[in-house]
């Protein structure tokens, strides 16, 4: 009995060593692996929001960037358009003053065809009466008055 008493203290031994380990070294050993697995857990979901938010990030500044490139387009076809607007007008300005400078051209020449014509009959008229001197100084035959007549208007006519 020697031997099933001492197998019977080994026994009782091994249990009360197993009873201690568990309640002084297993069950802090598992609130420690817990606590571990409960913190990386805690650490992925909180990467998981960092990923999801710079996800979202991302997405905001890629919005900002379209948004932007859409208010660069918009102001780029407003200055076209403003400067088609400036350019019609400076033609339409430059129309008119080619228009009124042509006008005043126009008006130029008339009067300067004016004065020559009030200039050509104080001449006809100096002509004139050039003729009827030199015809009041000889008497002439009916040939030679036709002939004067040929000539004063041959002269005027080369003028």
């Amino acid at each position: 009995m020697n031997l099933n008493a001492t197998l019977i203290v080994q026994v009782i031994s091994f249990l009360l060593l197993m009873f201690l380990m568990a309640k002084l070294l297993y069950k802090p050993l598992q609130d420690m692996l817990d606590e571990r697995i409960n913190k990386v857990k805690s650490d992925l979901e909180g990467a998981q929001k960092l990923l999801s938010e710079a996800e979202a990030n991302r997405r905001a500044a890629q919005e900002m960037v379209h948004k932007a490139k859409e208010d660069a387009e918009i102001i780029r076809r407003k200055a076209e358009q403003a400067a088609d607007a400036y350019y019609r007008e400076q033609v339409l300005k430059t129309k008119e003053e080619m228009q009124r400078l042509i006008e005043d051209a126009n008006s130029e020449i008339a009067e300067q065809v004016k004065r020559a014509k009030e200039a050509l009959r104080e001449e006809m008229v100096g002509i004139s009466i050039e003729v009827a001197s030199r015809i009041l100084r000889r008497e002439i035959r009916p040939e030679e008055h036709e002939q004067i007549i040929r000539e004063a208007i041959e002269g005027i006519v080369e003028r």
